[in-house]
């Protein structure tokens, strides 16, 4: 097995302190600059991001499995790669994958944290379970970054659950319709209170008010499933899967839109902004990135952990084989010689 040099090691000791510290004096590209001239422009966020948006998923889903970065970082190590651990620094101190530096997620839209990310590399963006990473990719995406997450997190790298969270044995194969059910029709999210002069910080103060607001990012099959039994709780459940796979079987009541068009404006209209929305995909990578973009704008957007794979065992409905943690393989992280606290606002994927 090759590992990471003497060299190697140093500079992730270097880039780490830098990271975590929150103390970058790189000037960013997405630091907010002055009108040529002097005068303020305010700008119409949902507007800005909702451009922005639809520009980025427009363009191929992107993700990255366990064992490709351990062929990628450790087997064989590329430098076109540069890994971002999103989890908190007491998570990343106790393991991690060698190589890597902590940006912890309440951080991921801080300007100086962003000012150290290379854009001449391929960012894995790594967390808890996936979400909160893909979640960070489309932020990073969006600022001009080429950001992958790595799918299943740290609960795919390692069976550790102090380091990543557990895949579930089997699918828990709850009830799907084939009934096409039709979205409704409604107005845009009220306008942001908000200004901004700059396009970056519209999109950078956007994100920031979300991770600040302490919205669980993940919303757990098993209390869908107890909503659509009740009727109650007025949930919109959104299915971003292909119109082939929405008809194959979906979660009943869900209505369906491509995840590539769902930043439309036209799309968006389908949208209420007085309910709670559940994205839903096969795996939960694109979910979350369309839900960090929904919050984004100013709904209040989920995402059904682990996607259609963990909610039934058909592999024609969910369109990817049923999850299971029997791949996990263990693979080797690293350590840090010290103790570090969790830092407030940390979000959770339990």
């Amino acid at each position: 097995m090759k590992l990471f040099g003497k060299k190697a090691l140093i500079l992730l000791a270097g880039t780490m302190l830098a990271f975590t510290g929150g103390c970058g004096t790189q000037e960013s590209s997405t630091t907010p600059q002055p009108k040529a001239n002097g005068q303020s422009e305010q700008l119409n966020v949902f507007s800005f991001v909702q451009q922005a948006a639809d520009s980025y998923l427009k363009k191929p889903a992107e993700s990255i499995a366990a064992d490709e970065i351990f062929e990628k970082m450790i087997l064989n190590y590329d430098p076109s790669y540069f890994i971002v651990d999103v989890r908190d620094t007491a998570a990343f101190a106790a393991g991690h994958i060698e190589g890597s530096v902590n940006i912890p997620y309440s951080m991921t839209a801080d300007p100086n944290q962003i000012a150290n990310l290379p854009k001449d590399k391929k960012i894995l963006v790594i967390c808890f379970s996936g979400h909160t990473a893909s979640q960070t990719a489309a932020l990073w995406n969006m600022l001009g970054y080429d950001a992958v997450p790595m799918v299943n997190g740290m609960g795919g790298w390692t069976s550790d659950a102090n380091l990543g969270t557990p895949l579930p044995h089997t699918p828990f194969d709850f009830p799907v319709e084939t009934t096409e059910t039709i979205a409704g029709n409604y107005d845009f999210p009220a306008p942001a209170s908000k200004q901004y002069t700059d396009e970056a910080a519209a999109i950078l103060g956007s994100a920031d008010d979300y991770l600040k607001s302490g919205l669980p990012p993940i919303m757990k099959p098993v209390d869908i499933q107890e909503s659509i039994k009740n009727k109650s709780n007025g949930l919109l459940l959104v299915d971003l899967r292909p119109a082939k796979e929405y008809a194959a079987g979906h979660l009943p009541g869900a209505i369906n839109i491509a995840f590539e068009s769902l930043a439309e404006l036209e799309q968006l209209k389908k949208l209420s902004p007085e309910n709670k929305i559940v994205l839903i995909d096969h795996d939960g990578t694109m979910s979350s990135k369309a839900a960090r973009i929904l919050n984004m704008l100013g709904y209040e957007a989920y995402v059904m952990k682990d996607g259609m794979r963990v909610w039934t065992s058909n592999e024609v409905i969910n369109g990817i084989k049923p999850i299971s943690n029997i791949k996990v393989k263990n693979y080797p992280v690293k350590q840090l010689n010290t103790k570090l606290e969790t830092e407030t606002g940390a979000a959770s994927c339990g």
